[in-house]
C-alpha cells in the first residue's frame, strides 16, 4: 500500500510518496504524541485555573499573606502581655476595694454594737430588692467597660466610707455626752432622807428652799460622781462644809457636801463612778450624808430624775 502526497508549487508539481513501514510509523508516532500533547494542554489549563481559583499558589501572595499573619500574631502576643499586666492592676485595685469594704464592715458591726440595730434586719448580704423595665436594647453586658465601674465603685465606697465614720463620730459623740450627763446615785445603795424644793430646816425649823437631796450614807463610805467631768470646786463651806463641784459640760454642774474628805483637787478630771471623797457629817449637818445638787446653766433642777436615770 502506498500513499502519494502531492505539492502544488509555481514552479512546479512535486509528489511524495510514503510507503507502508514509514506510514505505520507516523501514525504510530502521532498516537504517541496526541496523548502527551492532550496531556499537557490539560495540565496547563486546570493550572490556570487553579491559581485564579487558590491564589496562595502565587509565591508573592503567600508569602505577603504569611508575613501577615506573623504581623497578627505578634500583635496578638502584645494585646496579651498587655491584658495580663492590666488585670495584674485592676487585681491590686480590687484588692484595696476588698480592704475599703472589710474596714467598712468593721465600722458597721461598731455602729451596730454602739446603737443596738439588729443587722440581720437588714439582710446585708442579699441583694436589695429593686425593679425597672426591662430595656431589650441594653448593651450586653460583656460590653460594660470595667475600669470606669471599679472607678464609680471606689467613688461610691469613699462616699459611703465617709458617711458611716461621720455617724460613727456622732454615736461616739452621743456617747460621751451620755458619759457627761449625770446618771445614776452619789453613793452605793441609799435613800432619799430629804427632796428637792421648799421644807423645813431640820435644825433650824425655818421654811427653806432645798437646792437638792440629801442620801444618807455611813460615814467614810465612798462618795461618786455621777459623770465624767472636771473639778471647780473642793474646799470648805459654811453650812455645805466640805463640797466638792464637778463641771460636765453642756451647762451641767453637780455638788457633793458635807464630805468628811475631799478626794480630788480643782483642776481634776474624773470619770463617772468614781470615789471623788468620803461621806461625812460637816458642815450644818445631823448626820452622815451626801448633799447631793445638779445645775444645768447654773439653775437648779431636782435631781431625783437624774438618780434613777439610766447610764
Amino acid at each position: 500500500m502506498k500513499i502519494i502526497l502531492l505539492k502544488d508549487n509555481t514552479s512546479k508539481n512535486g509528489a511524495l510518496c510514503l510507503s507502508g513501514h514509514k506510514l505505520f510509523l507516523t501514525g504510530l508516532g502521532l498516537l504517541v504524541a496526541l496523548p502527551v500533547c492532550l496531556g499537557l494542554a490539560s495540565y496547563w489549563v486546570v493550572s490556570a485555573i487553579d491559581r485564579s481559583l487558590n491564589p496562595f499558589v502565587d509565591p508573592e501572595y503567600r508569602i505577603a499573606v504569611e508575613t501577615r499573619v506573623n504581623e497578627q500574631q505578634q500583635e496578638m502576643l502584645k494585646t496579651r502581655d498587655y491584658v495580663r499586666k492590666h488585670m495584674d492592676v485592676l487585681g491590686r485595685r480590687v484588692g484595696s476595694l476588698q480592704a475599703q469594704v472589710s474596714r467598712i464592715h468593721a465600722v458597721e458591726q461598731r455602729i451596730a454594737e454602739k446603737s443596738g440595730i439588729d443587722l440581720e434586719d437588714f439582710q446585708f448580704e442579699q441583694d436589695p430588692p429593686i425593679g425597672g423595665v426591662a430595656d431589650v436594647d441594653a448593651v450586653d453586658s460583656e460590653q460594660i467597660d470595667i475600669e470606669n465601674a471599679i472607678v464609680a465603685i471606689e467613688k461610691e465606697l469613699s462616699l459611703r466610707e465617709s458617711e458611716i465614720a461621720a455617724v460613727d463620730f456622732l454615736l461616739s459623740r452621743s456617747s460621751l455626752e451620755t458619759k457627761q450627763t449625770p446618771a445614776g446615785w452619789p453613793v452605793e445603795g441609799g435613800w432619799v432622807s430629804s427632796n428637792f424644793g421648799s421644807r423645813l430646816h431640820p435644825i433650824s425649823g425655818k421654811k427653806q428652799f432645798h437646792r437638792g437631796v440629801d442620801i444618807p450614807g455611813k460615814l467614810g463610805a465612798s462618795v461618786l460622781a455621777v459623770a465624767d467631768g472636771v473639778v471647780i470646786r473642793s474646799k470648805k463651806a459654811s453650812t455645805y462644809g466640805w463640797v466638792i463641784e464637778l463641771d460636765h459640760g453642756d451647762g451641767y454642774t453637780t455638788l457633793y457636801s458635807h464630805n468628811r474628805k475631799n478626794l480630788v483637787a480643782v483642776g481634776e478630771t474624773v470619770v463617772k463612778g468614781q470615789a471623788i471623797a468620803e461621806i461625812g457629817s460637816t458642815g450644818l449637818s445631823t448626820g452622815p450624808h451626801v448633799h447631793f445638787e445638779v445645775a444645768k446653766n447654773k439653775r437648779s433642777i431636782n435631781p431625783v430624775r437624774y438618780l434613777y436615770k439610766k447610764s
